[in-house]
């Protein structure tokens, strides 16, 4: 850790606590439908208020939401693994009424936990009794993306669970699904995980993907706060949930950073376009251009309906469009024609995570079909091995040529531009199957010391 954020964790959780908890339960036939009504309370106009939870289905299950607001989170069904749906928006003033209607294909079981509906506190860092309001607009944006783990009931409103065309609540059964939850160092909340299928993740993000089974206590270790019992994961999680980590780690960092530190995740990406297109002396964009005589973005656009592939908005123009690496650049895949249109929200939320730890199965399955790669690829965080194996066979030209560049050996706020490219290219390297066959680090370290 090269910074703080100037919040030191809860004094009642470590992150590293969990524990089981049954939910409620129903079975529907074929045919039958589920109706959950949420019913938010008038509100001051642009109060935060939301609603939502965590479900337990197969995939005999299909779910629609009713909301005046037309932006949500939807987990598809996994069981054994759960799955989550909410959002969250700045109201208007009025009540707010707002149906998920869960549809039986065939005969299922549901388990339904923490459904919830409300106001909540404006965004900002719960920490040991501190409370920080966040007001950038950067960090506004999506919050829908964050429920419902962002839910921090300030007013809760009214739940109704019924047979859809019965106006009768149902009882439901005590002897649902168990649901995993673990500790957010932070806010010090018990926020659901999933241990069938860690990558199905819920409050939390993974913490070791590349290099797994994650042993760090905390992260992939865990203790039951009831019984001592040792939980042992093959990813982890973080110790903080999404929410904490955007608004007391992130936002905290962001706001110490200069404005050279801030533009420097843009420069890796620029620098690892031209590492790709210098390697094998072309631009993927241009290659395609002179192939078909269509541009990259256009080509894109209109494949994907003109339309947001993850929110379905409309982009109206070319320009309005995001293009989005569908397999990212930071594991050394280029922008091509398999390249994904994305409005500007969507694509900043993504932003460099692997199209698995974004899309739900059924949008990987569509994405497959857009893009054509093939889905177990779309689901496996793989960096480029093509790329890497070319890297591996031409090392004097990577660090005798490409790293000699004048704007490889600038020297900016006390680093050198090349040696930041290094470790990046490192963390790729490292991703890979197997680990690493090279040290980069101690080779450009190396080369560097022969030259003094």
């Amino acid at each position: 850790m090269t910074r703080e954020s100037g919040f030191s964790s809860h004094p009642d959780s470590t992150g590293g606590e969990w524990k089981e908890e049954r939910s409620k339960s129903l079975s529907l036939k074929t045919g039958e439908s589920l109706e959950i009504v949420f019913t938010i309370p008038a509100q001051i106009k642009d109060t935060w208020i939301a609603f939502g939870g965590w479900y337990c289905a197969d995939k005999g299950l299909a779910i629609n939401i009713d909301s005046p607001y037309p932006k949500h989170t939807l987990s598809e069904p996994a069981s054994p693994n759960w799955s989550k749906f909410g959002s969250m928006w700045q109201g208007n003033g009025s009540a707010v009424t707002v149906k998920v209607t869960m549809n039986a294909i065939k005969d299922t079981n549901i388990s339904l936990w923490n459904l919830a509906c409300g106001q909540v506190e404006q965004p900002g860092c719960h920490t040991a009794g501190k409370f920080e309001v966040c007001t950038a607009p950067g960090y506004l944006t999506n919050l829908h993306l964050l429920s419902p783990e962002a839910h921090f009931w300030t007013a809760t409103g009214e739940t109704e669970v019924a047979l859809l065309g019965s106006a009768v609540s149902l009882n439901l059964d005590d002897a649902g699904a168990y649901i995993r939850l673990k500790t957010c160092n932070r806010c010090a909340r018990f926020l659901p995980i999933n241990i069938d299928d860690e990558r199905v993740q819920l409050s939390f993000s993974n913490h070791c993907v590349a290099r797994r089974p994650c042993v760090h206590t905390g992260f992939g270790k865990l203790r039951n706060a009831d019984t001592q019992e040792i939980l042992q994961l093959e990813y982890g999680y973080q110790l903080e949930c999404r929410f904490c980590k955007k608004y007391c780690v992130n936002a905290a960092h962001n706001k110490n950073r200069t404005g050279a530190q801030m533009k420097e995740d843009g420069a890796r990406r620029r620098h690892f376009e031209l590492l790709v297109t210098e390697l094998y002396q072309m631009s993927r964009q241009m290659a395609f251009k002179h192939k078909t005589g269509v541009e990259l973005s256009d080509y894109v656009w209109k494949k994907f309906g003109c339309k947001c592939f993850n929110c379905k908005i409309e982009l109206p123009t070319v320009k309005s469009m995001a293009l989005d690496h569908t397999r990212p650049l930071a594991l050394l895949w280029p922008l091509d024609e398999t390249a994904t249109a994305l409005c500007g929200s969507c694509n900043s939320s993504k932003s460099d995570r692997f199209p698995s730890d974004f899309y739900t199965e059924v949008q990987l399955i569509e994405l497959s079909g857009l893009t054509g790669i093939a889905v177990n690829e779309l689901a496996n965080p793989t960096p480029n091995l093509e790329v890497i194996s070319e890297l591996i066979g031409r090392l004097d030209w990577l660090f005798g040529t490409f790293l000699m560049k004048s704007e490889m050996i600038r020297v900016r706020d006390g680093k050198v531009t090349g040696e930041l490219v290094v470790k990046a290219l490192q963390k790729a390297f490292d991703a890979a199957p197997g680990g690493s066959t090279v040290n980069l680090i101690e080779e450009y370290e190396s080369r560097r010391q022969a030259k003094v």
